[in-house]
């Protein structure tokens, strides 16, 4: 069994001060401050998202099940797995190029937007200087970024799921040590 962050209270709480940091300023990559070892299918950068916000009363949907992530997940945060996307609380998406589509996900319900999915995409990459524009709260007048790996219809898909704001998904986007964070609130401009 892998070791999770070095120390847990310290690591975690620095991880959600970024987590936050991430929320507010969205489509700005940030460096995640400890990266914990996990097994092979899961990132570290996602790993430590993992670490950090999930616990026994939260389920995860795992694109990819593996058991070695299983049993690591469940021994360090006691998590519960969820069978379907749409009964997760957060996912892991390993491989974004076969993800299902985002309608699958929770989107939470009027009276409960809040029970929504949080999915951790692991990509290849972010660039700032070309991609999408996006626009909202925490966002001075627009910020671009291209996140290297989606699918081709992903933002499609995300400017769809807008329309049923306040419900939505929260996204966090994984590499090279950092996050990217795109709440629900956060608009696409232009592709």
């Amino acid at each position: 069994m892998l070791t999770a962050f070095a120390d847990p209270v310290f690591d975690s709480q620095r991880t959600f001060r970024e987590l936050l940091q991430a929320m507010a300023r969205p489509a700005v990559p940030r460096r995640l401050p400890v990266v914990p070892p996990s097994p092979a299918a899961v990132a570290p950068e996602a790993m430590a998202i993992l670490l950090t916000l999930c616990d026994a009363a939260t389920s995860i949907w795992l694109q990819r099940p593996d058991a070695e992530a299983v049993d690591h997940l469940r021994f360090h945060t006691g998590l519960r797995l969820a069978d379907q996307p749409q009964q997760a609380d957060f996912a892991l998406i390993d491989d974004p190029a076969s993800m299902p589509a985002l309608a699958c996900f929770a989107h939470g319900d009027p009276r409960y937007p809040d029970r929504s999915a949080s999915l951790i995409v692991q990509v290849n990459g972010f660039r700032t200087d070309g991609g999408a524009h996006f626009a909202g709260p925490g966002i001075r007048d627009a910020e671009r970024l291209s996140v290297e790996g989606l699918p081709s219809d992903f933002w499609q898909q995300r400017a769809a799921l807008s329309t049923q704001f306040p419900l939505g998904l929260d996204l966090y986007f994984v590499a090279a040590q950092q996050v990217v964070a795109m709440p629900r609130t956060t608009r696409l401009l232009e592709a």
